[in-house]
């Protein structure tokens, strides 16, 4: 039985060991370089620290006004019969809309409606009507329609 000694074969891995471990650290450094190269280059288009950061994340304050209001629309028609809402939201009629009789030729109806700019005119038994109380009025397509801005 012969003893052989180990020493040499140990002695190459520990070599080979040593210099994996040393390529190893030496790419990994590299890398790190050029990792922190690219995110210092890139700290003008993207901020690094963490305020600007959750800044830039945070929604912008902007105003939304999604409340409904109620809105009336009135007119006075003494002798009429039927007093109908004709405008945009309805689809100028399609979906009618009347107003409520009251005494003396009064009509009136309140309706919910969201911001906006909205167009309309009357239907008094059959006839288009502009809105006397307004004045803020525009032509289309050959008739005069109202404008009632909710805000």
């Amino acid at each position: 039985m012969t003893n052989k000694k180990p020493g040499a074969l140990f002695a190459v891995f520990l070599l080979l060991l040593c210099a994996g471990l040393t390529w190893f650290f030496a790419a990994g450094e590299e890398y790190y370089d050029y990792a922190s190269g690219a995110i210092e280059g890139s700290a003008q288009a993207a901020p690094l620290d963490k305020d600007a950061i959750v800044n830039l994340s945070k929604a912008p304050k902007e105003k939304f006004d999604t409340e409904i209001k109620f809105r009336n629309f009135f007119l006075t028609a003494p002798g009429a019969k039927k007093v109908e809402l004709l405008a945009d939201f309805n689809g100028w009629g399609k979906t009618p809309i009347e107003l409520k009789p009251y005494a003396r030729g009064y009509f009136e109806i309140s309706l919910a409606l969201s911001a906006g700019e909205y167009k309309y005119v009357f239907l008094v038994d059959g006839k288009e009507v502009p809105d006397p109380t307004n004045t803020d009025r525009v032509e289309e397509n050959g008739r005069t329609v109202c404008i009632k801005t909710v805000k």
